[in-house]
């Protein structure tokens, strides 16, 4: 931060007294008047931002070094979501005049040397997207602003569908190992 590498997430002001909504149209982002983002709105645009800059870099880097070219493309597709997710999120913030942390795609060098299998950069991706889900699902549960809600919704949507798509990956190359799971009491009764 001192030497000005990083962002400082936005300022809210510490409010001067307790206010109570008093109208419905706290609510409204479609028609009439849009309240300004709330604390909390902001907060997770503002993490949902880092994640998408620093996943978006991550996915570029592991697109330059997989082997697969299933892997390889799946890597490419999740670059471009997660630049067009940063891109929705930062539209927000701008909008209400907030600072958003920056693409850090410069910081990934040229190497096309791999340093992890496809599977273990695979898995990683997995395992990254599918905490974006949860935090996209915190993100709408805290949220009094139709448009946005709307917005994490669609988006949760994409995400789940990469997801699912990444771990057919996993599935169709012997990668994916079963997590523990119940016991099946009526397979045990037929036995």
């Amino acid at each position: 931060m001192a030497k000005g590498m990083l962002v400082k997430p936005p300022f809210t002001p510490y409010p001067p007294n307790i206010d109570f909504v008093k109208k419905q149209s706290y609510l409204n982002s479609f028609f009439g008047h849009v309240r300004p983002l709330q604390a909390m709105e902001i907060t997770h645009l503002y993490d949902n931002l880092e994640n998408n800059a620093t996943s978006k870099a991550i996915l570029i880097a592991f697109s330059q070094v997989a082997k697969m070219e299933k892997t390889k493309d799946y890597f490419l597709r999740g670059r471009e979501l997660a630049g067009k997710q940063y891109d929705v999120f930062r539209a927000f913030m701008e909008k209400e005049n907030l600072s958003t942390p920056p693409i850090i795609d410069t910081m990934v060098t040229t190497s096309s040397f791999p340093p992890f299998s496809d599977k273990l950069m695979l898995f990683h991706k997995l395992d990254m997207y599918t905490m974006r889900v949860r935090s996209y699902g915190n993100a709408l549960s805290l949220c009094a602003r139709h448009d946005l809600a709307t917005k994490y919704a669609s988006l949760v949507l994409e995400v789940a569908n990469y997801v699912e798509d990444g771990a057919n990956i996993l599935i169709d190359n012997g990668w994916m190992e079963q997590a523990p799971q119940a016991a099946d009491r009526d397979a045990l009764a037929h036995v």
